[in-house]
C-alpha cells in the first residue's frame, strides 16, 4: 500500500452485498459471486466501487483513492462503512467482514448473517416485502459487531439504539414475477426467532400474500443459509413455510484465487395456512316471520337492510373458504330465475362477493348432480347451503351433494315416522390449494332442530338420524382420500347432548374443544362460547354454541366466534344475523 492510495484483493468465502446468487451446483450449494457497484472499508478507509468485473468471480480487486494508516490488525467491512465495527441489516445488503494482519495478501471475507432464499413464480408485479419478527426480534438497523484480543471483527452482533424488527424491501418500478420463477431472499442476523418470521408481500394492484417461515422457531446461525422450496404467488393467501433448523455450516475456506465460494442450502416443506369458517346468515323469510310477530325487533334486521352488513361480515373475516346456512332465492340470484325481495328489490350475496367461487345446489327436489345454477327442474332455490371459496386461492376440483336420508341422491319429501327430519342436504367440495398444491375437503350442513318432535315425541330423533348419518356413512363415502377435512354448519346442538356426541365420535374433532383443552383458546371465546343472539331484539349474547367446526388431519392455530356490529340500511350498527360467523385457522 502507499499514501496515495492502495488496491486490495478480497475474495468471498460466502455472500456479498449486491451478488448474483448462481444456480445449485453438484454439491447441493449456491455458488455467489462480486458484482460492479460492490464497496468495501478497511479500518474505515472507503473503497472505490468496483467496476470492470467481469464474468462470475468470488475474487475482485477493490481501489482505495484514501490514505491507511499503518496497523496491527487490519478489519475489512462491507458494504463500506467509516466505522470499524458496524453493520447494517437493510434486508437486501448482504454485511461482510474479514481481516487480516498482512492486506498484500489480500483478505477472506465471511458474512455474520443468515440469508433466506426462496423462489417465487407467477405473474404478479411485486412492489415490496415487509418482514416482520414475530416477537419483535431486531432484524434491521445498525448493529455492532464484537472483536477478540487482538481487535480483530469475530462476527457476533448486538443490535444498536436504532435497530428495529421490521424490514422493508421495496422494488423500484416493481418487481414482475415469471412463471418460470425468481429468486427471492432477505437477511436478517443470526439468533433465536421462537415464533419465527412473517412476510407480507405486496403487489401492485394493492393485493398482499403472507409467508410465515419458521413458524416452529428456529435458531439461525451466521455464515448460513436456508432455501425454501418453489412457492407460486396467491393474492390473498397464506402459507406456512417450514423446515430451515440444522443448516449444514459453510466449510469452503476461500483462498486468494481458489475459485466461486459456496452458500449451503437446506430445503422445508410449505404447508398451507387456510382460513375457514361457517355463517348461517338467517333466511329473508326466516326475517320477516320475526318482524312480523315482535314489533320490537328492528326493521334493520330485514334482508333487505341487512343483506350488505351480512357481506360486509363476510369480507371482512376473509376467510379462504366458508359455509353458509340458509342461502334462499332472495339471497343468491340464480341464471334462470330472480326472486325478488319482500320490498321489491333484488339483494343478492353474489353481486357483491365477487371475489369468492360458489358451490350451491337446487334445495328441491333434484338429484345431487345437478349443479346448481346449471339445473332448471324443481321450484328453484329454496332454502339451501353453501360453500363459497377464494378463486384467486382455491382451485375447486369436485363437489356434490347428499340428502341425510334412506335415499341419500334424491330429496326425500318431510315425511313422518322413521323418515322423520331425513330431508336435511350436505353440500361438499374437494379443493386444492394453489400455492402449495395440497387438497383437502369440505363440507357444510344446516341439522334438524332438536325440537323438532319425531316419533313417539321423541324431540331429538331428526337430529340424532342426521348427526349419525352425517358422521358415519356421508364423511367416509365423501372423503374417501386421507386427506385433511373440515365439517361445519349449524347443527343446532352443543354439549352436553346426544347429537353433539354423535358428532364427535368419528374421526373429526371440534375446534373448540380442542383449543379449550390444550389452553390455546381465547379468554373470551371460553367465557362466551355463543354463537347466537340472545333475541331477534339483540339485547345480548346467548351462551349457546350450535355452530361448529370439526376438523381432520391438521393443526388448528385459531378460533374467532365473531361478534363484531355492521351499519344497516340507514347506518345504525346491528348483528348481520341471528347467528355469529366462526373463523379458524387450520395448518396442515
Amino acid at each position: 500500500m502507499v499514501d496515495n492510495g492502495f488496491t486490495l484483493r478480497a475474495g468471498l468465502d460466502e455472500v456479498s452485498t449486491r451478488t448474483v446468487i448462481g444456480e445449485k451446483n453438484g454439491m447441493g450449494k449456491y455458488p455467489i459471486y462480486w458484482v460492479d457497484g460492490d464497496v468495501i472499508s478497511v479500518n474505515g478507509v472507503i473503497s472505490d466501487p468496483l467496476s470492470g468485473q467481469s464474468g462470475e468471480s468470488s475474487s475482485a480487486n477493490f481501489r482505495f483513492a484514501g490514505i491507511l494508516a499503518p496497523a496491527s490488525i487490519y478489519n475489512v467491512l462491507c458494504p463500506g462503512t467509516t466505522y470499524s465495527d458496524k453493520v447494517t441489516f437493510d434486508g437486501i445488503s448482504v454485511p461482510l467482514y474479514g481481516n487480516s494482519t498482512d492486506l498484500s495478501a489480500g483478505v477472506s471475507m465471511r458474512t455474520p448473517a443468515t440469508v433466506v432464499r426462496f423462489e417465487y413464480k407467477g405473474t404478479a408485479t411485486l412492489t415490496d416485502i415487509v418482514v416482520t419478527s414475530m416477537q419483535g426480534e431486531k432484524i434491521s438497523g445498525p448493529f455492532t459487531m464484537s472483536k477478540d484480543g487482538s481487535g480483530a471483527l469475530t462476527g457476533v452482533l448486538a443490535p444498536d439504539a436504532g435497530a428495529t424488527g421490521t424490514i422493508t424491501i421495496s422494488y423500484d418500478g416493481g418487481l414482475e414475477l415469471t412463471p418460470g420463477g425468481k429468486t427471492i431472499y432477505f437477511v436478517i442476523p443470526p439468533g433465536t426467532y421462537p415464533k419465527g418470521l412473517r412476510a407480507v408481500v405486496n403487489d401492485n394492484t394493492g393485493s398482499r400474500m403472507t409467508l410465515r417461515f419458521f413458524k416452529s422457531g428456529a435458531v439461525l446461525t451466521a455464515g448460513r443459509a436456508c432455501s425454501f422450496p418453489e412457492i407460486t404467488y396467491v393474492a390473498g393467501s397464506d402459507v406456512v413455510m417450514t423446515g430451515g433448523e440444522g443448516f449444514e455450516p459453510i466449510d469452503i475456506d476461500l483462498q486468494e484465487g481458489a475459485g466461486t465460494g459456496d452458500m449451503d442450502a437446506s430445503t422445508g416443506e410449505i404447508k398451507v395456512s387456510l382460513k375457514a369458517g361457517t355463517f348461517n346468515i338467517w333466511a329473508p323469510s326466516a326475517r320477516k316471520s320475526v318482524m312480523d310477530a315482535d314489533p320490537e325487533v328492528s326493521e334493520q334486521r330485514s334482508w333487505a337492510n341487512s343483506y350488505e352488513s351480512v357481506a360486509d361480515m363476510i369480507n371482512w373475516l376473509d376467510c379462504d373458504v366458508m359455509g353458509l346456512q340458509e342461502i334462499t332465492a332472495m339471497a343468491y340470484e340464480t341464471t334462470y330465475t330472480k326472486k325478488k325481495d319482500y320490498d321489491g328489490g333484488e339483494h343478492y350475496l353474489n353481486d357483491i362477493l365477487t371475489n369468492y367461487g360458489w358451490v350451491i345446489y337446487n334445495a328441491a327436489n333434484t338429484t345431487y348432480d345437478s349443479w346448481f345454477p346449471d339445473n332448471t327442474t324443481g321450484n328453484g332455490l329454496g332454502s339451501t347451503d353453501a360453500i363459497i371459496y377464494k378463486k384467486s386461492v382455491l382451485t375447486l376440483v369436485s363437489h356434490g351433494r347428499y340428502w341425510l336420508s334412506g335415499s341419500r341422491k334424491i330429496a326425500p319429501q318431510d315425511a313422518g315416522g322413521v323418515d322423520y327430519g331425513t330431508n336435511r342436504p350436505c353440500t361438499w367440495a374437494k379443493f386444492t390449494h394453489k400455492a402449495s398444491g395440497k387438497s383437502f375437503y369440505f363440507v357444510t350442513t344446516h341439522l334438524d332442530l332438536p325440537n323438532a318432535g319425531g316419533p313417539d315425541d321423541d324431540n331429538e330423533y331428526a337430529q340424532r338420524r342426521n348427526a349419525s348419518e352425517l358422521i358415519d356413512w356421508f364423511m367416509p363415502e365423501v372423503a374417501t382420500e386421507d386427506i385433511p377435512s373440515i365439517i361445519c354448519g349449524d347443527m343446532n346442538c352443543t354439549t352436553p347432548s346426544a347429537s353433539y356426541d354423535i358428532l364427535c365420535s368419528g374421526k373429526w374433532t371440534d375446534v373448540y374443544d380442542v383449543m379449550k383443552a390444550d389452553g390455546t383458546l381465547d379468554y373470551t371465546e371460553r367465557c362466551y362460547p355463543g354463537t347466537m343472539n340472545l333475541d331477534k331484539k339483540e339485547s345480548g349474547l346467548s351462551s349457546w354454541r350450535p355452530d361448529h367446526m370439526f376438523t381432520y388431519g391438521c393443526t388448528v392455530s385459531y378460533y374467532k366466534t365473531a361478534r363484531e356490529k355492521f351499519a344497516t340500511k340507514d347506518s345504525s350498527m346491528h348483528w348481520p344475523s341471528d347467528h355469529f360467523p366462526i373463523k379458524i385457522i387450520v395448518n396442515f
